[in-house]
This record gives structure tokens, C-alpha cells and sequence, in this order.
């Protein structure tokens, strides 16, 4: 069967939920235990999650969902075209050569670019119109990330050749439902691969950034309920200081209630680490967790039991029988 063209899948120029997923091609366990030669390469998912942090900070593709497994990767992306049409050109221009230099492999923080080279980029006509369509777009943002990783991982192994697919997967989702099921699917990998027992212990995963960054949440939540100002839950501090709370680069899970909740969250971001501030679901950190815990339990047993009470209400407001929900998150893929 043919593959549907990428076109036909991402919007151009709109703001989009896809999930994304790329596996490496020469032997399998290329980021894990490889039983060929007794090597272990899970340092390469640190590779792979570093990078996602530093393409979260440039891209106007914004992470909501991921997992670094042993052979593959999966990915639950956000375009923001509407984010990238507030930056400069200068600005436009700085970031995309930011990701250029990383794109070679580098490993860290690339160096900034010089005037010179800033200017180059404003010079060219049509070159800033160019690269804001490039900053919002999930294929580069795929492509920037694998090819970073396929760069230092051939350099390592002393080879050419593709590391990963030619083609990376992608699935449009229409709908808060889909983004849920998408959201739990990648979370739950690590548990369905035997790689981890729980949520807690899948360190390659959005679930567990989301629990370690949970604290610092309920911490800032107590600030805002003592004075009164929503001001104190921006780690300004933490910017400065060069730290980055453990979530803080991922796409924010909970949409704000009410009808102008997210005018101002859905621009620019108030932290250096992601391209904005808007929620993609309308569900509670606790109440994710909870429901990931559940249906992680059902899938990882073989057996099928009733939801929970406390969690029907919010497959119900998702318009998601409760019937099929288990079902449906073990025949995503």
C-alpha cells in the first residue's frame, strides 16, 4: 500500500496535532542493548532528549508527548504557525541558524551566529518568508532532530549510511480525543516494551518529566494561592539561573478554563524553553496520570475492568466510550 503524501497529512500554515515516529534502520537496539556486539547505546536517548529540549527552545513546534525507546521514537508535535508570524525577522533569522549548526551534530548549545551571518539571511528576498514556514513545520523539526542524531551516531560507529528511516510516520489528530489516546499510547511504550514497571520509572518518556515537574507545579500553585498573583508561577528564576524545571520545555498539558483563558498563553511564551504557554488538553495533570496508571494496568495485564469513577466523567467530556477505551489505545499503531 502506498504511503499518503506528507501533504496530505500536515497543514501547511495551520496550527496541527500530529504524531510522529521514526525507528532506526541498520541493526535493531541502535539506541539500547545491542546483542550483537554487547554494547549498550542508551546514552543515545540522552542525545535524542537533549535535542528535543534545545528544538523546543528555536523550533514553533511544540512537544506535548514523547518517548526515546530502544529502536525507535515517538513524538506528539504542535505546530504554531500563529506563534512564529509574532517573531522579528532578525529574530527568525537567528534561530534557524541556531538549528542549522545543530542539524551537523553538534552536541550542545551551538555558538550564535554573527552579524554577518544574520545579515546574509536578511539580505536574501524571500529568505525570512521561507524559514518562518520551516520553524512551524514538523518535518523539519523531524528532520533537524534525526539528522543531529544519524550525524554523531555514524561518527561514533566509524560507518555512513542511513541511520534512520527514510521517512519518518505521521498521524493527524483532529480532535482532543485522538490527542489523549496519542498522549497515553506514547507514554505507556516504555511500560509495553518491559523497559519500565510504571509512569515513574520510564525516564524516556513525557510521563515521567511531567511526575518529576509535578512538585515544582504544586510548589508554584501555593505561591500563586498566598499572594494572589499568577506572575509567580513563571520560573523567571530558574531562566536566569540556567536551570530548567524538569517540564518545562514540554507543550503545557492543561488548557486554561474559561473563554479568554488562553488569548495571551497562546502568542509567546513567558519561559525561554518552548514556544508558548497554551495547554493542549482539557485535563488536569492528576487526572492524566491517574488515567495513564489505569489503562497502563489493563493493557501491560491483558485484563479489562471498569473506570474508575473519578476518571469516566473526563472520557465522557471527550466524547470516548468507555467501552472501547483500552482497546483503542492497544491498536493505535
Amino acid at each position: 500500500m502506498a504511503a499518503c503524501p506528507r501533504a496530505d497529512i500536515v497543514r501547511s500554515g495551520e496550527v496541527g496535532v500530529y504524531h510522529c515516529w521514526n525507528g532506526c534502520v541498520r541493526r535493531a537496539f541502535l539506541c539500547g542493548h545491542d546483542p550483537l556486539t554487547g554494547k549498550n547505546f542508551d546514552y543515545r536517548r540522552d542525545w535524542i532528549l537533549s535535542q528535543d529540549q534545545l528544538l523546543a527552545r528555536l523550533f514553533a513546534v511544540e512537544i506535548a508527548f514523547h518517548a526515546e525507546m530502544s529502536n525507535h521514537i515517538h513524538l506528539v508535535l504542535r505546530s504554531r504557525p500563529d506563534v512564529v508570524a509574532h517573531w522579528s525577522d532578525e529574530e527568525v533569522a537567528w534561530r534557524w541558524l541556531k538549528i542549522a549548526r545543530l542539524k551537523r551534530g553538534h552536541d550542545k548549545e551551538p555558538p550564535e551566529p554573527t552579524e554577518a551571518q544574520l545579515q546574509a539571511q536578511l539580505a536574501r528576498e524571500g529568505r525570512v518568508e521561507q524559514l518562518r514556514r520551516r520553524l512551524s513545520s514538523v518535518s523539519w523539526f523531524m528532520g533537524a532532530l534525526c539528522e543531529n542524531i544519524a550525524r554523531r551516531s555514524n561518527q561514533e560507529d566509524g560507518c555512513r549510511g542511513k541511520f534512520w528511516e527514510s521517512r519518518y510516520g505521521c498521524r493527524d489528530l483532529a480532535d482532543e480525543a485522538a490527542i489523549l489516546v496519542a498522549g497515553i499510547y506514547v507514554d505507556l511504550n516504555p511500560i509495553r516494551a518491559g523497559e519500565a514497571q510504571r509512569p515513574e520509572e520510564a525516564c524516556h518518556s513525557s510521563a515521567y518529566d511531567r511526575i518529576q515537574g509535578r512538585p515544582v507545579r504544586l510548589y508554584q500553585a501555593r505561591d500563586i494561592s498566598c499572594t494572589g498573583s499568577a506572575d509567580v508561577a513563571v520560573p523567571h528564576s530558574a531562566a536566569s539561573a540556567g536551570t530548567m524545571p524538569p517540564d518545562a520545555w514540554l507543550c503545557e498539558l492543561t488548557l486554561a478554563e474559561g473563554p479568554d483563558a488562553d488569548v495571551g498563553n497562546a502568542v509567546v511564551s513567558r519561559t525561554p524553553w518552548r514556544a508558548s504557554d497554551k495547554g493542549i488538553l482539557p485535563v488536569r495533570l492528576d487526572d492524566y496520570l491517574k488515567l495513564l496508571d489505569w489503562t497502563g494496568r489493563q493493557v501491560c495485564a491483558g485484563k479489562r475492568g471498569a473506570i474508575p469513577g473519578d476518571l469516566a466523567p473526563l472520557l465522557e467530556r471527550l466524547r470516548i466510550r468507555q467501552e472501547a477505551w483500552v482497546k483503542t489505545v492497544e491498536r493505535f499503531d
